[in-house]
């Protein structure tokens, strides 16, 4: 405890996020490479990778969960799945406060940089009401699964599944108690709803369920002009992709992954395979069977991700509205970036750009990179790297199934690429800038041509 308050005190708050999370990430890896973790003797490196994937809550997997681990590996994968989506939210805020029940200065400013900022309310009362939300959301999943379950398996075995796939749906991690994942059950209308119920409800932010329930609380029902912009933006964002992905994904995969399967089958995949490609990493379908065209899109809603504030990966949907305004901004000649008769500052703008630009680099450099390691193996087209690098770095967890043939090195990369994806780029950005002051000389500006 004394280190960590002396940290605390003389480390910036950047540097206190990336190395919980890296400590989470080895101390989960020492537990997964015992020998009673496993089925049968694993490397250190897919132990690593394993854990990497579970703190990152991705689900990108080299091994087969329920055959390669045992009860005690999968209770450690589903430890540090919760405290991993968890992280983000609470351990740079919960730890501090559990110190010295306050937070300074210094990690106020640190928190308005890296997130921005867009909450009011006490740090401990946002602590508190993030741990009371989560538990309330999980164990009503679990309740939910367990009759479920309870259909197929023994109560024991039915009540474990049910806790494992609450907290990794809610966390939005994807990793799974079956070998194929949900497939099996890509026709139960019941286990897709309220997997994707449990799915939509982490991806959206706490800050956003915080909004609807205190509206719902004044006004007796979801008034959205009564929202927070932040609110307005994440929820109809939101909607707007489910509602184009599933579209896409009946029209694209109908002759193909879909052909022969009932209408109501084909609806509930598409949709269900729309909320879950944006974050969560679980399918009802086998993803290398689907069409290049239909994987491309999939990429896509995969870049953008959840929303910010909650336990998903990706630029973040805000991010995505901002990059939009600005280029029907400059189509109108807007003089302000405004969207719902509200006008959002140039340093958002900013930040936006920035971050749109720095995920499109790692995810090219990353997928150069692995197909340079794996150049030998031919049976790994670029395309499918491209879609394992942008699932790791939305920590979406879907894959074609290349992961377990990639290299030591490609392991590594695409390791390094989730806890970026997790802990996102403007983090490191901003703990790398950490020292530097600001510039506030001025030049004379001049005029380049450009496009």
């Amino acid at each position: 405890m004394a280190i960590l308050y002396a940290l605390m005190r003389f480390k910036s708050p950047k540097y206190i996020i990336i190395i919980s999370f890296l400590a989470l990430i080895g101390i989960g890896t020492l537990l997964l490479f015992l020998p009673f973790s496993t089925t049968n003797p694993i490397s250190f490196i897919d132990a690593l990778f394993t854990a990497t994937s579970a703190v990152t809550v991705t689900g990108l997997i080299v091994l087969d969960t329920p055959a390669d681990f045992t009860f005690f590996g999968q209770a450690v994968i589903l430890v540090l799945i919760q405290i991993g989506g968890l992280g983000i939210m609470t351990f740079s805020l919960g730890l501090i406060t559990l110190i010295s029940r306050s937070l300074s200065v210094r990690w106020q400013f640190a928190f308005m940089d890296i997130y921005g900022d867009n909450h009011k309310l006490p740090i401990l009362r946002i602590l508190r009401r993030i741990i009371i939300f989560t538990a309330l959301i999980e164990t009503t999943i679990a309740v939910l699964l367990f009759p479920f379950f309870l259909q197929h398996y023994p109560v024991v075995q039915a009540l474990w599944y049910a806790i494992f796939h609450s907290v990794s749906s809610f966390c939005n991690a994807g990793f799974s108690t079956f070998s194929d994942s949900l497939i099996s059950y890509s026709d139960s209308y019941y286990l897709n709803i309220v997997i994707s119920f449990s799915i939509i409800s982490g991806g959206l932010g706490f800050l956003v369920i915080h909004d609807i329930m205190q509206n719902i609380k004044k006004n007796s029902g979801l008034v959205l002009k009564k929202m927070t912009l932040h609110s307005k933006v994440v929820l109809l964002t939101s909607l707007v992709l489910i509602v184009i992905g599933t579209v896409f994904f009946f029209f694209s995969e109908n002759s193909n992954s879909l052909f022969n399967k009932p209408l109501h089958t084909k609806l509930i995949i598409s949709f269900f395979q729309s909320v879950t490609c944006r974050t969560a990493g679980f399918n009802t379908i086998d993803i290398a069977a689907l069409k290049e065209t239909t994987l491309f899109f999939m990429m896509l809603l995969m870049f953008v991700g959840g929303s910010p504030g909650s336990i998903a990966g990706g630029i973040k949907t805000t991010t995505l509205w901002v990059i939009c305004a600005i280029i029907i901004g400059q189509i109108r000649r807007h003089e302000q970036i405004r969207f719902f008769n509200r006008a959002i500052s140039r340093a958002t703008a900013e930040r936006s750009t920035t971050l749109f630009i720095l995920a499109l680099l790692l995810i090219t450099l990353s997928t150069l990179i692995v197909s340079g390691l794996n150049f030998s193996k031919n049976s790994i087209p670029f395309l499918h790297t491209l879609f394992e690098m942008t699932s790791a770095f939305g920590t979406v967890g879907l894959s074609t199934g290349i992961t377990p043939q990639l290299s030591t090195g490609s392991k590594i990369t695409t390791a390094l690429v989730m806890l970026l994806g997790r802990l996102g780029p403007l983090t490191f950005l901003a703990a790398f800038r950490e020292g530097y002051r600001v510039n506030k000389l001025r030049y004379p500006e001049e005029h380049i041509m450009i496009g």
